[in-house]
């Protein structure tokens, strides 16, 4: 069995997996695929992009995000 390591969106789409961003304000989540986080955000890495990330419904830029497996 392998392992991947998923480190910049461009790899969420390789592997076809997707990030939940979940508001540390608020509590509001939202599940977003590696094609649409891309076109949101670009090919950055994993690792700082909770702090680009703005709530929806609070405006706070405060997310934790978890790397889901591919379905």
């Amino acid at each position: 069995m392998s392992t991947k390591h998923v480190r910049t969106t461009a790899d969420l789409v390789r592997f076809g997996a997707a990030v939940r961003v979940d508001c540390c304000n608020c509590g509001a989540s939202r599940t977003l695929d590696g094609l649409e986080l891309g076109r949101i955000v670009g090919a950055v890495p994993i690792k700082g992009l909770a702090k680009r990330l703005r709530c929806s419904r609070c405006g706070i830029k405060q997310a934790r995000l978890s790397v889901l497996p591919p379905p």
